[in-house]
């Protein structure tokens, strides 16, 4: 025999020979039942079961979540100069936008920058207000994601400072009368512009009365103008609430600031005459998408034979199954489901909303749920 095919005959014994054993593992078992939370007895509460696992099943779908996300980097991209916006609770479809009057409105008046469009996306919008709502629109009512869409919230609310309006204001002149009827302000509610023979407003009523009045016509032209750039996606399904807060904001942040006048200093603004405030001067809008959560993973459990329990542990295999979906990435942790309340913008107030605000139903009809709103006007 060769030299060379005998040495390697002897170093292919030596491997052979030092290879070491790997016993298959044990068969799997699974786990025993034990009574838990979800069984009243050792056989478990099927139904009880069964609910837990639909919850899991009832995930908001990942490509909402990421359409949300998009479209908060797309507004704050385009809009960075004029307006802010953040989500709502971890909710990926409730947004507060809120922008400062100075950038979006003319001086004084309801109506926006004269002559002045934003650049938006790939071209340009009438405002600010209407460039989000194309935004919105784009990334959240687009074809692909319509058929999980119900329907559209929008609450617009509208602050102001304490300064007093001028006897020969443009919006005392012109205050929104074609808003009011638009957005179907309350006949008790609505004013119009003083007759000739009327006496002028006096000055606490320039500074309280009329400038409530102006807060709500901003709110209102923001609101409509929003549901302008998102009407060719959410066509009549939606709900929009002008509100009118006045210096409610102002007054509450001073309250919590024991006095202070301003978040901004004077010396930072400039601003130093009474009751001017820029911070206060600002409308914040909170949007929310109505989308069907979807139950795509319902038919993926497939129990395993043999199960323990019968009936009962299959119910509980299907909902760890679906708990250990979720965990991995079948629905993003953190953003499984909405976590906003159905009532948040619409639905009973559970207090009298301030005795100052101008709010009424809804355009479409809805009643706002004014002590939730103010609880997140005044967060910011």
């Amino acid at each position: 025999m060769r030299p060379a095919l005998l040495a390697s005959l002897v170093l292919a014994a030596l491997a052979v020979g030092c290879r070491a054993p790997y016993p298959a593992p044990a068969p799997r078992t699974a786990a025993r039942l034990s009574p838990t939370q979800w069984g009243r007895t050792d056989e478990g509460d099927i139904p009880t079961i069964r609910r837990a696992e639909q919850q899991c099943l009832e995930r908001l779908s990942p490509s909402a979540v990421s359409a949300a996300f998009r479209a908060v980097d797309d507004v704050a991209e385009a809009l960075v100069d004029l307006c802010s916006i953040e989500i709502v609770d971890d909710d990926p479809l409730v947004w507060h936008v809120w922008c400062g009057s100075d950038a979006t409105f003319q001086s004084g008046t309801y109506l926006g920058p004269a002559g002045q469009s934003v650049a938006c996306m790939d071209g340009r919008a009438a405002t600010a207000f209407d460039c989000i709502g194309q935004i919105l629109a784009r990334h959240l009512l687009a074809s692909s994601m319509t058929r999980h869409v119900s329907g559209v919230e929008i609450v617009s609310i509208g602050s102001v400072d304490e300064q007093r309006l001028a006897t020969e204001s443009a919006f005392i002149a012109d205050p929104c009368p074609e808003l009011q009827r638009e957005l179907v302000l309350g006949e008790g509610q609505r004013w119009e512009a003083p007759s000739g023979d009327a006496p002028a407003p006096t000055e606490a009523e320039r500074s309280g009365l009329w400038n409530r009045r102006l807060s709500w016509c901003r709110a209102a032209f923001a609101g409509r103008e929003l549901r302008r750039g998102m009407s060719r996606s959410i066509g009549g399904a939606y709900e929009l609430a002008p509100i009118g807060a006045g210096a409610d904001w102002l007054a509450s942040w001073q309250r919590a600031h024991h006095g202070a006048a301003c978040p901004t200093s004077p010396a930072v603004s400039g601003e130093r005459a009474r009751g001017q405030c820029r911070d206060a001067r600002r409308v914040d809008l909170y949007v929310r998408v109505r989308a069907q959560q979807g139950t795509q993973a319902a038919a993926a459990c497939q129990p395993m034979e043999g199960l323990p329990g019968g009936e009962a542990g299959q119910a509980l295999y299907c909902y760890s199954d679906c708990q250990a979906r979720a965990a991995t990435g079948r629905n993003p942790q953190g953003f499984s489901a909405p976590a906003a309340p159905a009532d948040l913008l619409f639905g009973r107030a559970g207090a009298a909303a301030p005795a100052d605000w101008i709010v009424d139903r809804g355009v479409s009809g809805g009643a706002v749920n004014t002590a939730s709103v103010r609880q997140l006007l005044l967060r910011n």
